[in-house]
């Protein structure tokens, strides 16, 4: 798939670009000349963390000044022109048909339902004096995580009760499989350790979703042993957690790659849901570090895939029946879906649907829907067409 060399400019409501520039400083100049507008309300991007951040920060601070922006970094990124990695993407929200309200949340580890509630509580109220449109009905809350936190379940438990209603997607950062350093950028600089949570009131129509292409095979493995703080599993059947896991997916021990991972999904189900809980490494004493929450006595099955390509075309279709076509998806995509995707050569056409249903994201170590923090989805929000009345 070629990539153009200049970010892409759309002549619509919100402006979408990026720039697959390795120079940090170019890259920033190049998102900006695509998103420039004197009348955006909020500017959202997501970028390699292969760049220079401390330059990367520099330029963007520079350049879009006083204009709210946050972002991450990722395990990927998806552009204007589909898939594309080691790239800087984003889009512009208009202030006059996006109201906003943004905060950067530090010391995940001491976040609590106090404080989300102050957190919530003094942005709604700064929100409700600007809206245009009455609340809640009309508005959604994004986030973005440290993906190497383990914090995202408290955080998100606790902003969920607090929103009362409010619907909340968004992504955990990623570092392209380093599993070293994720950072979120808000206003002038990145950080760890740290949340950005945006508050979005607007009077355009707007679609929350999170699905998955994936089915319940037959293979069980019941959690006897596990650290919940840590996400790591112990044992699995009373026996080491990876010669388990490799009984019931008949790989070999020296072949649990993070690549291999993303192809051998395990989930819980609770009632109806399924819920994937996805492996992240296999560390040296063969137990399994996972991407999300896990516990002693959880009931975890064996996965398979019932279509990606078509499972993603049905889930962008449905959207544009419910609102029409959209004039941005913001897609927290797990990074194990576009692992498959490169593995079984599906980048090009899920690319190809992205552009058509205008889909802006990233690859994430975990996606966020409500109070939920899951992996192997594609979740996000669809914004419809805004009147220019």
């Amino acid at each position: 798939m070629q990539l153009l060399k200049q970010p892409i400019i759309e002549q619509e409501l919100i402006k979408k670009a990026y720039s697959v520039s390795r120079d940090s400083a170019q890259a920033a100049k190049e998102l900006f000349e695509g998103l420039n507008d004197t009348g955006a309300a909020a500017v959202i991007f997501f970028c390699s963390v292969e760049y220079d951040l401390s330059a990367l920060s520099s330029a963007l601070s520079e350049l879009f000044g006083d204009i709210p922006i946050i972002g991450c970094t990722t395990a990927g990124e998806i552009s204007p022109a589909g898939y594309v990695q080691n790239s800087i993407t984003g889009f512009s929200l208009p202030d006059k048909h996006f109201k906003i309200e943004t905060r950067l949340i530090r010391n995940l580890y001491k976040f609590s339902a106090e404080s989300a509630q102050a957190v919530v509580k003094d942005m709604l109220g700064s929100l409700e004096q600007r809206a245009i449109a009455p609340l809640p009905q009309n508005s959604f809350a994004l986030s973005l995580l440290d993906g190497m936190s383990i914090r995202e379940e408290m955080v998100l438990n606790a902003l969920s009760t607090t929103l009362d209603g409010i619907p909340l997607v968004g992504g955990s950062a990623g570092d392209n499989l380093h599993f070293r350093d994720t950072q979120v950028y808000y206003q002038n600089g990145f950080h760890s350790d740290a949340a950005v949570i945006m508050l979005v009131n607007t009077h355009c129509p707007f679609r929350i979703f999170s699905d998955h292409h994936l089915a319940l095979d037959q293979e069980k493995l019941v959690v006897t042993s596990a650290d919940p703080f840590k996400r790591i599993v112990h044992e699995f059947n009373a026996e080491p957690a990876a010669v388990e896991y490799c009984r019931v997916t008949g790989l070999s021990l020296d072949q649990l790659k993070p690549r291999v991972f993303a192809l051998y999904p395990l989930a819980v189900q609770f009632g109806d849901q399924i819920y994937i809980r996805s492996i992240q490494q296999l560390n040296d004493d063969l137990s399994l570090t996972f991407f999300c929450a896990i516990d002693q006595g959880i009931v975890l099955t064996k996965m398979y895939s019932t279509g990606l390509v078509s499972h993603t075309h049905n889930t962008l279709n449905a959207i544009s029946e419910a609102i029409g076509k959209p004039q941005l998806v913001i897609g927290y995509d797990c990074i194990h879906r576009r692992i498959e995707m490169e593995d079984y050569d599906l980048l090009e056409p899920i690319s190809t649907l992205y552009k058509e249903h205008n889909v802006i994201g990233f690859s994430t170590y975990g996606e966020q829907h409500n109070e939920l923090h899951i992996n192997h989805t594609f979740t996000g929000v669809a914004l419809g067409q805004c009147s220019e009345e």
